[in-house]
């Protein structure tokens, strides 16, 4: 069955943003533009719409699913807290393609969180997407939209049909940057460690911390 698409040339267009919102809160699977790549988006509270983007993607369930938050407070105070070096580079780096593990609240649900207790999240430098979130109220899942294993996209075209038969809405702002995922970095100790190279170099990462 084909699914809606709504273009939305003007990234900041307030009927398509509230729309976009109501669909996430409604525990429905939207394909979502970020900075880099697109991505499926959906209620990071909601446990049915968690397992459904596991089956879309053909993913396995002891990988958790990142997250990215409207802003730093966002990340604050429905995530987890940031450490010291956490806010040194989200204070650099976001809104942007940087990741960053931090300790999960405990409230946070399971989906979101590894066995350790972290979880993966950031502020992405897309405005369309951050202010659907600040719509939302709280964090959401923002996972490449490809199954697991294929190339990730950055044009709406290049979306499988496995993709467009499993989400219930697609938002297309036009191509993305594409390249590199966003990097990885564990927040969690005394110094920063690479979990993934990504969009944002780690010789960059250092250097702002120096």
């Amino acid at each position: 069955m084909s699914k809606e698409v709504l273009v939305c040339p003007d990234e900041l267009a307030s009927g398509i943003i509230d729309r976009v919102a109501n669909a996430v809160s409604e525990g429905q699977i939207i394909v979502c533009p970020t900075d880099t790549l697109y991505a499926l988006v959906a209620d990071a509270k909601n446990l049915t719409a968690m397992e459904r983007i596991y089956a879309i993607k053909s993913r396995s369930t002891h990988q958790p699913l990142p997250l990215i938050a409207a802003n730093v407070q966002q990340v604050s105070e429905q995530v987890g807290a940031l450490s010291q070096l956490g806010e040194r580079l989200a204070s650099t780096f976001w809104p942007g393609p940087l990741t960053l593990i931090v300790p999960a609240l405990t409230a946070l649900g399971d989906p979101c969180k590894a066995a350790d207790g972290s979880v993966a999240v950031r502020v992405p430098d897309q405005d369309f997407t951050r202010e659907v979130v600040s719509e939302v109220g709280h964090p959401v899942t923002a996972t490449s939209a490809n199954v697991s294993g294929d190339i990730a996209v950055s044009r709406i075209e290049d979306l499988t049909q496995e993709i467009r038969d499993g989400v219930d809405l697609i938002v297309d702002v036009g191509n993305l940057v594409g390249g590199a995922p966003s990097t990885i970095v564990d927040v969690r100790y005394a110094t920063p460690i690479l979990i993934r190279d990504g969009a944002v170099p780690w010789n960059r990462v250092l250097e702002s911390l120096q």
